[in-house]
């Protein structure tokens, strides 16, 4: 599941949750006032590497 930024427009504040791609930000509670007035935010990223591309020598990406 992945992390999902949001902004409630009943406190102002702003928050982070880990939820369901399928999750709806209309159906989102607020954790600070406990309002359903959240509206998903462009998140930022950022990644290993650097310049155009990105290696991934020396990281594991699971199996045995």
């Amino acid at each position: 599941m992945p992390f999902y930024e949001y902004i409630c427009e009943g406190c102002g504040r702003d928050f982070v949750l880990l939820q369901s791609i399928t999750a709806k930000a209309e159906d989102t509670v607020c954790p600070y006032c406990n309002e359903k007035k959240s509206k998903k935010q462009i998140s930022k990223f950022s990644s290993y590497g650097s310049g155009a591309s990105c290696s991934t020598s020396g990281l594991s990406w699971g199996g045995g």
